[in-house]
């Protein structure tokens, strides 16, 4: 219980701290578009490059643990389909922020988790099982905005290419994962600087997402806050565990996958929602609603399923 505490801590008071500074305006509210500009375009695709680029995946077993976390994230995908599909008032913003808030994960609770509960084999595994989700994760969601918010025309398929193909988060998952199949190696230099430029991606994006919240997003949002916190929290973990049974991952490999889907959803959400013209409101509300929620879910899904 205190490691899952001292992992998801700083997450909500970087939050907090956003919240407070915001409304201090500390800080001129000009500020917040150029951060998440500068988070989106340049820091979160320089954590992506690093940690693709150095993994190497050796004699692990890397195939059992690609089956299992691609099919979480197809069926976690449908499932927030066939919702939407049920629910067809709901507006393309406010689907795209149940859609994120359902098929992505926090990779920095993740990691720090995987590290503080299985060493550092967890970790390695970890990252290796992040950096298979994270091209999936990346093309899902851009996808569902390319397809859901927009000019109302229908589905634009130009579009959806031309979105995929700029997008700098898959253009970063891209080139790392050709780095690392090339076994070219960064130069110290370069491997240094992406190292720390991403490492200014995660606590810039949270205190974004606090400078974005409203008193009132919970209550306002709450039917795709409660629908993405099932998905994350309830059916994403039983679909992992099943799906690590039938692919034959036991012990710290089976561990770490189910840690995967057990987190919240990532801030990097809001970044992404605010770039292409979701919903930030709920989006921001749903991943701080997620974020509080995790020190209770988390505890109780290591405890059952691990």
């Amino acid at each position: 219980m205190a490691t899952i505490i001292n992992a998801l801590t700083p997450v909500l008071s970087l939050i907090l701290i956003g919240f407070l500074i915001r409304r201090s305006e500390f800080l001129p509210s000009s500020f917040w578009p150029s951060a998440e500009r500068l988070t989106y375009f340049l820091l979160m695709p320089a954590a992506l490059i690093h940690s693709l680029a150095g993994k190497k995946i050796g004699t692990l077993p890397w195939l059992n643990i690609l089956l299992t976390v691609e099919g979480v994230i197809v069926a976690s995908a449908l499932l927030v389909v066939i919702w939407g599909a049920a629910n067809r008032r709901m507006g393309g913003g406010v689907f795209t922020s149940l859609f994120q808030g359902g098929v992505r994960f926090n990779t920095f609770v993740a990691l720090a988790l995987a590290e503080s509960l299985f060493g550092k084999e967890g970790l390695f595994l970890a990252a290796l099982g992040a950096g298979f989700m994270i091209v999936l994760i990346n093309v899902l969601c851009v996808s569902a905005f390319s397809l859901t918010v927009g000019s109302g025309a229908g589905i634009d398929f130009k579009r959806l290419v031309r979105d995929l193909a700029r997008n700098p988060l898959i253009i970063a998952c891209v080139a790392g994962i050709a780095l690392n199949a090339s076994g070219l190696k960064l130069p110290a230099a370069l491997d240094g600087t992406l190292l720390l430029a991403g490492k200014a991606a995660f606590p810039l994006g949270l205190m974004a997402v606090g400078a974005a919240y409203r008193a009132g997003n919970l209550a306002l949002h709450w039917q795709p806050l409660v629908a993405s916190c099932t998905i994350q929290f309830l059916c994403k973990p039983l679909v992992a565990w099943q799906l690590a049974s039938i692919t034959g991952l036991s012990g710290t490999a089976a561990g770490v996958v189910l840690l995967l889907f057990s987190v919240p959803t990532s801030p990097a959400s809001y970044i992404l929602s605010r770039q292409m013209g979701g919903d930030h409101d709920s989006m921001a509300a749903i991943i701080t609603a997620q974020t509080c929620l995790s020190f209770l879910t988390l505890p109780l899904t290591i405890w059952i399923l691990v």
